[in-house]
């Protein structure tokens, strides 16, 4: 009786410290990109010279959109968003995924993350996060602007509901 007792104590006490432990990982956010550099300055600049299209792919279920940049001055613009300083990533989600070419061939990917408090594009090599920088604020304003979910309650819309008759 005496070690029936003993046992069932030792149990007891071995799956409380692992459902502790399990607690103890989801009250904390792990910042995915703690230990993510950014991306080299250097390389950012080849990018920046040497891509002949972008293409956005929303990831978001509420917005169904892409697009693609071929236009010299718009890939600019769009690489003048991402910035040197390495970021922070937490519990988000992405927002678009990135894919940079270079006459057809893909040559960088990386998820941005532009909603609630996240702020980032981060470089994705075989499904693995190997840098991470901050996205600016125009950046995001730029994303988030053309990838918003659609309004379906335009008046007049025929694509809308309040457009059907």
């Amino acid at each position: 009786m005496k070690h029936l007792l003993i046992v069932s104590l030792l149990l007891s006490l071995v799956f409380s410290c692992k459902e502790g432990a399990k607690t103890g990982k989801t009250a904390n956010p792990v910042n995915k990109a703690a230990d993510i550099a950014p991306i080299n300055p250097a390389e950012l600049t080849e990018l920046n010279k040497s891509c002949t299209s972008i293409d956005v792919i929303s990831l978001r279920k509420e917005v169904n959109a892409s697009m693609s940049f071929t236009n010299p001055e718009a890939i600019q613009y769009v690489v003048s968003f991402i910035s040197d300083e390495k970021a922070m990533l937490t519990v988000c989600q992405p927002d678009a995924h990135l894919v940079f070419q270079k006459n057809g061939d893909i040559t960088h990917e990386a998820d941005i993350y532009f909603s609630g408090e996240c702020n980032a594009v981060v470089w994705v090599q075989g499904g693995k996060i190997i840098n991470a920088n901050k996205f600016s604020p125009e950046g995001v304003d730029f994303f988030k602007n053309f990838l918003r979910p659609r309004n379906t309650n335009i008046p007049g819309d025929t694509l809308s509901p309040a457009g059907q008759q």
